[in-house]
């Protein structure tokens, strides 16, 4: 088992004494330094760069997936939709991309990363970037008639200014509720409190125990619940649509790199189709041929790990592509409420 995946065990297990002697120094020095950055910022000492849009900020405390992605483009559906063109930028995590640039769906997950690619695949606006604030230029420079401009992740990236933040929650909420390395928080949870929106992701007994935990917090006035739902189980090579009957004559593997493969797995099962095997990589897992499995019929993953298998040509490979919920309207709202007022105070200039 590699080292990070040991520590990331440890976050969410009993705690490792030994680990705790490594680790707890370490933490302290990473709260220490996040704290004195958070304030440069924030007292104009390091400075901070606006978009002549407005940006709205959707990310997250701790590190791992939580359902950001689903999210993101949720709402960038949803407005574009409603006649609001709408861009994103993110960082393009784990490409090898560096500098500000411009996603197109031909581009190679390896140096633009998956989420980007998710985008693009959509036809949204996306561009992706180390540097945020110019990733937001340069998506500005490509689509100059963009209204808004939504940030996958970058709730610490405060180079770049914010209209709206929105900090998304999944189940395993903060593990031991350490800051990193000794625990998974980016930041303390007191951050929650000075976010516009906190986001649970969940089903209902998961998205019930995260609401137990955060009462306990301070919390914005805006609370969401978000549900992952099937849109179809597909073959991107034959272009067929999967029926449960179909997918329970076969034997089935599921596989999955994302930052929480189990709630995937389980997804699945919950469809009523039987998985006789599922094989979880690292995240952001860059598969190659013998990552695959040849002793089944149908390999089900997501559309994320779809960015990188694509390459492979594999026709046993099927997506589930899912969409995102929410349980009420007012997150999208307040995000429209932002767009007019903004666009009114130009006006007036």
């Amino acid at each position: 088992m590699k080292i990070q995946q040991i520590i990331e065990k440890h976050w969410h297990d009993k705690a490792n004494p030994y680990l705790r002697i490594i680790l707890l120094p370490l933490s302290g020095l990473f709260f220490i330094l996040a704290k004195a950055r958070y304030y440069l910022y924030r007292f104009n000492l390091l400075r901070s760069y606006q978009l002549s849009v407005p940006v709205v900020i959707i990310g997250n405390i701790t590190v791992g997936g939580v359902g950001k992605t689903p999210l993101t483009k949720h709402l960038a559906k949803e407005l574009i939709a409603a006649n609001i063109s709408v861009g994103i930028i993110l960082r393009g995590y784990k490409g090898k991309n560096r500098a500000a640039r411009i996603v197109n769906i031909n581009d190679e997950s390896a140096i633009v990363g998956d989420e980007a690619l998710l985008y693009a695949k959509d036809n949204i606006p996306v561009a992706i970037g180390h540097n945020r604030y110019l990733a937001g230029r340069e998506l500005l420079a490509h689509y100059p008639n963009l209204q808004l401009i939504l940030s996958d992740d970058g709730l610490q990236h405060y180079r770049l200014k914010r209209d709206y933040e929105v900090a998304v929650i999944d189940s395993r909420i903060f593990g031991n509720q350490y800051i990193l390395p000794m625990g998974p928080l980016r930041e303390c949870t007191t951050r929650l409190e000075s976010v516009n929106a906190v986001v649970i992701n969940g089903n209902d007994a998961e998205a019930k125990g995260a609401q137990e935990h955060l009462a306990k917090l301070p919390l914005p006035k805006l609370v969401v619940k978000q549900y992952i739902v099937l849109d179809k189980i597909y073959n991107p090579i034959t272009h067929k649509i999967a029926t449960t009957e179909f997918l329970n004559s076969k034997r089935i593997v599921a596989i999955a790199a994302i930052g929480n493969p189990e709630r995937f797995f389980n997804f699945i099962k919950s469809l009523g189709i039987n998985l006789e095997h599922v094989i979880a990589f690292p995240d952001h897992h860059h598969y190659q041929a013998h990552d695959i499995p040849q002793d089944y019929d149908i390999i089900i993953t997501t559309d994320k790990d779809y960015t990188k298998l694509r390459a492979l040509n594999n026709a046993k490979i099927w997506v589930a592509l899912v969409e995102s919920k929410l349980d009420t309207p007012k997150l999208l709202l307040q995000i429209k409420k932002i767009i007019a007022t903004k666009e009114n105070i130009k006006y007036a200039r």
